[in-house]
């Protein structure tokens, strides 16, 4: 049997997205959640505070049964496989599993070899973490933005950034008029991976009437030791501070994927400023994944 799988945006159709988004708006709204009989695990392979409890919470929101497997105390340290980890927990009955993980396009190769299971892709190395980006958007849209016509400056690690690279094939669906990346020359990709963005060596003219800018957290987990950056030296040059949004849209909103780094790429004052939707982008996190498991089991 072949099941749905949320790995990546582009396996996505426009119908999919304009309807996750939308169901995640209209929960975030008060919209009666389905009743879902089914049973999800959690599986990361790296830390997550936002992403894994929203999908927790998504789920049991929808009464489903939840399972999270502390992976310290799985059989993955006496040497399992990935695969017969997943197999193991679909021989239980476990329908649907939220998998992140350290390597790149695993989540893809996973549904691959366990067909039995629905897969939900929670970030897999500098891939992608498509459910980010699709409460990214459902927050916009909530804001009620008209994201066709919208500036965005993406600012920071974008190199290593799997919520950069889901973000990006995303915003392009959604016919962002323009998309300015902006960082270090060492975090930048070498090209402009979509037709709309743009590469700026400098924070000011990224934010040039800027509607949106989104700062990403410095990936150092995912780059050699020596290539990580001065804090106060970045924060310098491409922190965002009060005085940067003055260059940006009268009514620019602020926005971060989290975790964020006071004081290196956000400052305090902006971080919990009006303009932030930081925590905004949290609580639509859980209805953005309720509207995926949803989906997921249709």
């Amino acid at each position: 049997m072949t099941h749905r799988h949320l790995i990546d945006i582009d396996r996505l159709g426009d119908d999919d997205i304009e309807r996750l988004i939308g169901r995640a708006c209209a929960l975030a709204t008060g919209a009666a959640p389905a009743r879902i009989e089914a049973t999800a695990a959690n599986l990361f392979y790296e830390p997550s505070t936002r992403t894994r409890v929203s999908f927790e919470l998504a789920a049991g929101s929808l009464d489903m049964r939840v399972v999270n497997i502390e992976l310290e105390r799985s059989s993955a340290t006496k040497g399992e496989s990935l695969e017969d980890t997943a197999a193991t927990l679909a021989a239980m009955g476990v329908d649907a599993v939220v998998l992140r993980h350290p390597e790149s396009h695993r989540v893809a190769r996973l549904a691959d070899a366990v067909p039995s299971l629905r897969l939900i892709n929670a970030g897999d190395g500098t891939n992608a973490h498509p459910s980010q980006a699709l409460l990214d958007a459902a927050t916009l849209r909530a804001r009620g933005l008209d994201l066709a016509g919208m500036k965005l400056a993406i600012v920071g690690d974008i190199r290593h950034s799997r919520v950069a690279g889901s973000g990006l094939r995303l915003w392009h669906r959604l016919g962002l008029s323009e998309i300015r990346l902006a960082g270090p020359e060492s975090l930048l990709p070498d090209r402009p991976p979509v037709p709309a963005a743009s590469l700026h060596d400098n924070l000011a003219g990224a934010l040039d009437g800027a509607d949106v800018v989104m700062m990403l957290r410095v990936q150092h987990e995912r780059m050699d030791r020596a290539g990580w950056p001065d804090r106060d030296a970045y924060f310098a040059d491409w922190g965002l501070k009060a005085s940067d949004l003055e260059r940006a849209a009268p009514d620019c909103l602020v926005m971060h994927p989290g975790p964020i780094n006071r004081g290196m790429e956000i400052d305090a004052a902006v971080a919990d400023g009006d303009r932030s939707l930081i925590l905004e982008q949290v609580r639509m996190g859980v209805f953005a994944r309720m509207a995926i498991f949803e989906w997921l089991f249709d």
